[in-house]
């Protein structure tokens, strides 16, 4: 049936206002530059816990702390200070606070250089306020070439919206193929693909002939490969056989990067509904039934939430009664329109033999390389969180690991598995030791990781020869940091015993299980200088729709760190079918900030934290660090 004229523009009015809102709200996304090196000026305490606050993702505290400075001090430095509160306002999202406080900057008071973070802090403000004219109009006064490349990004990402808002689309093209060459993160370079792609979807063909002029080695291929997706409207055969020609054809183009075109059509393909029933697969007996009973609390306390919105009926099932496939046929002729759980691997890789999960299943485990359709996979992966260490770790510019593991099966594993990626990244491992888990002395194996019983070795042979040789212990020098799994008992015991053998130089990285998920300066004082990645809702990083820690524990009581891990995932589950699971946008969960990989396995962002005075301070996220691997076709 033919689309009358009118209505057909409709439509695609609204096809692109939702694309335009999309290129803003990137742009509004886009990091702020660095702030400026400081003024020859002592830094003061309020300054200090401002820059605190904005690490730790609380931008409107830190905005309310550098006004408060800011009223105590004249010139130059106040102007910066207003400047720093404007920025953190927008990195909050308070775009109508960030403008009145923008008004009251006296830019002719700034110093040179910040010139530049104001200007385009005035851009992006003018953009999030429906004036792009005006954004251009502020940026014609840089010179892009001269910016830091964090400035330049964010300078090429309002230019880019900007054009698009005013319907130049060519100008807003050429601006994000300026960026393809700028951009690293993993999530940057997906986003800017993906909006070179909606806008070329938006033309007509005439149209994409003449954008296809823009001098730029990717164009051709992009616009190829969008007529082949305007043309084929499902995935089918013919859009397989289209898309492999494609590749041959453009073997070196961005949208092959990190599978970006299989995570495009998934998403255009994807249509999950929130679900008005959902049945709970968790084990009410058996080993594993503890874990079920945190994931249970953590589900109700998500569900009792003043905040919740959206109220399914729960049906809980007991995985121990019956085969998971059973189960899972039971529950959809009862009426279940998403499957939660089940919580041991074993079942969810049953229900991975069904080839198409209708309803879907949300499983709380993970097998690494399963694929169905309808099955999302959600859980805290060991793997996942030492492959996050390990990228703190190389940010940190570290080179040459020892690894330092308890002598079990999973210690092993998480050893092995930690070694082989650090190796991915371009690392190299020196030495991997494994410990007793049953015993308090680990002076043996840390001796052989720092090759003291080699040191030993050879006084003992010295002393053969020369008889009256002294004694002096030489450690390894050549390791860059320690790689360590180990609960807080055993962590407080390995790093005193480290700085015995004189390795203060050897900085400490380890996975969450080295702190027990409460603040005890008294006893982890002990851990001093340890890193370590973890879920947000223990460390106080950034997450939603849920109660803080203390709040919770006050209403329900205090848990193990471990099971405060499976509250979380419990909370996030319930949230993820009304959101993630909806609109494939990044949430930020109680157990890390989480998206949706085209293989339906949801990957989690941790918080990074180093022991100070005995209490975890925040770093950062978990880097989202870009390996070139080649793909396999």
């Amino acid at each position: 049936m033919e689309i009358p004229e009118s209505p057909r523009l409709m439509i695609n009015m609204l096809t692109r206002g939702c694309f335009l809102f999309f290129l803003v709200f990137m742009a509004s996304c886009a990091p702020l530059q660095p702030q400026p090196s400081p003024l020859p000026s002592p830094t003061i305490d309020w300054e200090r816990h401002a820059r605190a606050l904005s690490r730790a993702g609380k931008h409107t505290q830190a905005a309310m702390k550098y006004q408060q400075g800011a009223e105590t001090i004249t010139g130059a430095q106040r102007q910066r200070y207003l400047l720093y509160a404007a920025q953190e306002l927008l990195k909050a999202g308070d775009t109508q606070a960030a403008t009145r406080l923008l008004a009251k900057i006296r830019p002719d008071q700034l110093p040179p250089q910040d010139q530049i973070p104001h200007a385009l802090l005035a851009a992006q403000l003018a953009l999030d306020s429906g004036e792009p004219g005006e954004a251009l109009s502020i940026l014609e006064r840089i010179h892009p070439n001269q910016l830091p490349k964090p400035q330049r990004i964010h300078y090429h990402k309002i230019r880019a919206a900007s054009f698009a808002i005013l319907g130049n689309l060519k100008n807003s093209l050429q601006e994000r193929l300026t960026l393809s060459q700028l951009l690293r993160t993993a999530q940057e370079i997906e986003e800017n693909n993906q909006a070179i792609l909606e806008a070329l979807l938006l033309l007509s063909p005439d149209e994409l002939e003449q954008i296809q002029t823009i001098p730029h080695r990717d164009m051709p291929g992009w616009v190829a490969l969008a007529r082949i997706i305007s043309r084929y409207s499902s995935l089918s055969p013919e859009l397989e056989r289209a898309l492999y020609r494609w590749r041959l054809a453009y073997p070196d183009h961005p949208a092959k990067y990190r599978r970006f075109l299989e995570h495009f059509l998934a998403q255009r393909q994807r249509s999950f509904q929130p679900p008005q029933q959902i049945a709970v697969l968790l084990p009410q007996s058996g080993p594993f039934q503890n874990a079920a009973e945190a994931i249970k609390t953590g589900i109700a306390t998500a569900q009792n939430l003043p905040s919740n919105s959206y109220f399914p009926a729960l049906s809980y099932y007991d995985s121990e009664s019956a085969d998971p496939v059973s189960l899972y046929q039971q529950a959809s002729q009862e009426g279940a329109e998403l499957i939660l759980g089940p919580l041991q691997k074993s079942n969810v890789e049953q229900l991975g033999q069904i080839t198409k999960l209708n309803p879907p299943v949300l499983s709380l485990n993970r097998i690494e390389n399963l694929y169905r359709s309808g099955l999302y996979q959600f859980s805290l992966s060991p793997e996942e969180e030492a492959r996050q260490v390990a990228n703190s770790a190389w940010l940190h510019n570290h080179q040459r690991a020892l690894i330092l593991v308890p002598d079990t099966a999973f210690g092993q594993r998480i050893g092995e598995y930690f070694a082989s990626y650090w190796q991915t990244l371009g690392g190299t491992v020196l030495e991997i030791q494994y410990f007793d888990n049953t015993v308090s002395d680990f002076s043996k194996p840390i001796e052989r990781l720092l090759n003291i019983d080699e040191s030993r070795q050879r006084f003992r042979s010295l002393k053969r020869v020369i008889g009256n040789a002294v004694m002096e212990t030489r450690i390894r020098r050549d390791a860059d940091f320690l790689f360590l799994v180990a609960n807080p008992k055993q962590g407080r015991l390995i790093r005193p015993q480290l700085l015995f053998y004189r390795a203060e130089y050897l900085p400490v990285y380890a996975t969450s299980s080295i702190y027990g998920g409460h603040r005890n300066p008294r006893w982890d004082k002990d851990l001093e200088g340890v890193r370590f990645c973890d879920i947000p809702w223990l460390l106080g990083g950034e997450y939603q729709n849920a109660p803080s820690l203390q709040a919770f524990e006050a209403e329900q009581g205090r848990f193990p760190g471990p099971y405060l891990r499976l509250v979380a995932l419990g909370i996030d589950a319930y949230h993820l079918p009304f959101t993630l699971l909806v609109n494939g946008q990044r949430y930020p969960g109680t157990t890390g900030a989480l998206t949706l990989r085209d293989d339906g396995h949801i990957a989690r962002q941790l918080t990074c934290a180093e022991f100070k005075n005995g209490v975890p301070v925040i770093y950062g996220m978990a880097p989202d660090i870009v390996i070139d691997v080649p793909e396999e076709e």
